[in-house]
C-alpha cells in the first residue's frame, strides 16, 4: 500500500506546474542570473603582486612597461610570504618578484624573474612568461640597445588551497540554489499540497480508506528524498556544464545530505499544510516560512555579512544547515565529522516538525 501511495504521490507531484515551477524552474533561473552575472569576471586583467626588492631606473622602466601593457593589475606593498598566500587563497594570479640583483645580472646577460602563479591556472603562467619576456625586449632595445632581452622567467607553481570563502561565486551559489529549491519541494510541493487535496475532498476520501495517516505521510518523505536526487543532478550537472564548476563529489555523502534536506523540508511543509486548512491560507503561511528562511540563511551571500542577532538567528535554521553541509562537501570534499553538526541539525528539525504535524494533521477540517 505504502509504496502504490508513493508512486500516486510522485505522479500528482509531476502534474502539478506550480510545484515544478518552485522547485526546478525558480532555482534554475536564479542560477543563470546570478552564476551569470556574479559567476564570471567581465575584467580580463591578470592580478599580479609585484615584489621588487630592487629600486632604480631599469626596474622602473620594466615595471612601467609592463602596466601599460593593459594585460595586468598590480597590487604592491606585499611581502613574498604574503604575496603567496594570497595566491593559495585565489585571490592572487600570480606573484612577480625582482631580486636585488636584477640591473647588473641584465647588464652580465643572466637576469632571473622568478613568478609564482596558481597551479589551478596553467595557461596563466604562459601568458604572463609571454607577455613579461615581450615587454622586456621592447624595454631592452630601448634602453639597453640589446637585440635580445638576456632574461630567464623562473615559473613556480602554487597549490590552491580550497576552501567555501576563495570558491568562485559560482560555486559558492550552486549549493544556495539546491537548498532554495529542496526548500521549494517541501514548502510549496507538500505544505501547498495538503490542503489543494483537502479543499478537493481528496483527504475526505482518503480518510475512508485503510491509509493510516504514518503512510500518508510517510509518501511525502519518499517523494521528497527522491526528487532531492533529481534536483541535484539537474542543478550540478547545469552548474558543471554552463559554468564550468567542478565540485568534489562522493555519491554516498552527497545523497546522505541531500536525502535528510528533503526529508527536513518535506516534514517542515507536512506541519505547514497541517496548519493551513485551506490553499489560500497555506499560500500566506508558506511565505512567512519561504522568504524568511531565503534570504536570513547564506543561500545568495555569506552569513558574515549579516548584523549580529541576524546572523544568530540565521545559524538555527534549517535551510542553513543545509546549505553549509553541501557547501562544506561539494566545495573542499569534508568529512562527515567536519558537517556532523550540520546533519545533526537537520535531524533535530525534522523530530520537531514531524512531532508537531503528527499532533495537528486532520484529515478534514471537523476532524
Amino acid at each position: 500500500m505504502l509504496a502504490k501511495f508513493t508512486v500516486y504521490r510522485i505522479k500528482m507531484f509531476a502534474r502539478d506546474k506550480q510545484a515544478l515551477f518552485w522547485t526546478i524552474a525558480f532555482p534554475l533561473l536564479f542560477v543563470f542570473i546570478f552564476c551569470g552575472i556574479l559567476g564570471r569576471s567581465f575584467d580580463f586583467k591578470l592580478n599580479v603582486a609585484l615584489v621588487a626588492e630592487e629600486s632604480g631606473p631599469i626596474v622602473e622602466q620594466l615595471v612601467q612597461g609592463f602596466e601599460e601593457g593593459g594585460m595586468f593589475k598590480f597590487s604592491e606593498g606585499l611581502s613574498l610570504e604574503e604575496a603567496k598566500q594570497q595566491v593559495e587563497k585565489g585571490k592572487l594570479d600570480a606573484v612577480l618578484i625582482i631580486p636585488q640583483d636584477f640591473s647588473s645580472s641584465l647588464f652580465a646577460g643572466a637576469a632571473t624573474l622568478t613568478v609564482y602563479y596558481d597551479k589551478t591556472k596553467t595557461q596563466n603562467a604562459q601568458i604572463i612568461s609571454s607577455v613579461f619576456q615581450q615587454i622586456g625586449l621592447e624595454i631592452s632595445k630601448r634602453t639597453l640597445g640589446l637585440e635580445r632581452f638576456p632574461m630567464e622567467m623562473d615559473l613556480r607553481g602554487i597549490e590552491r588551497k580550497e576552501s567555501v570563502e576563495n570558491a568562485s561565486y559560482s560555486a559558492f551559489f550552486i549549493p544556495g540554489a539546491l537548498t532554495m529549491a529542496l526548500m521549494a519541494a517541501g514548502l510549496f510541493g507538500v505544505g501547498g499540497g495538503i490542503p489543494r487535496e483537502r479543499d478537493r475532498a481528496l483527504l475526505r476520501k482518503l480518510a475512508t480508506t485503510p491509509l493510516p495517516k504514518f503512510y500518508y505521510g510517510l509518501a511525502f518523505i519518499f517523494q521528497s528524498a527522491i526528487l532531492a536526487l533529481l534536483q541535484a543532478a539537474i542543478i550540478i550537472s547545469v552548474g558543471a556544464f554552463a559554468f564550468g564548476v567542478n565540485f568534489l563529489i562522493d555519491p554516498l555523502k552527497l545523497g546522505i545530505i541531500l536525502v535528510l534536506g528533503g526529508i527536513t523540508f518535506a516534514s517542515f511543509g507536512f506541519l505547514v499544510g497541517s496548519i493551513a486548512k485551506t490553499s489560500n491560507a497555506a499560500e500566506g503561511t508558506i511565505n512567512i516560512f519561504y522568504f524568511p528562511m531565503l534570504f536570513l540563511s547564506p543561500v545568495f551571500f555569506p552569513a558574515s555579512i549579516l548584523p549580529g542577532i541576524v546572523r544568530a538567528i540565521s545559524g538555527v535554521l534549517p535551510s542553513t544547515y543545509l546549505v553549509n553541509a553541501l557547501r562544506k562537501s561539494l566545495i573542499i570534499g569534508a568529512s562527515f565529522s567536519d558537517i556532523s553538526l550540520d546533519l545533526l541539525g537537520l535531524i533535530i528539525w525534522i523530530a520537531g516538525t514531524a512531532i508537531l504535524a503528527s499532533f495537528l494533521f486532520r484529515w478534514t477540517e471537523e476532524a
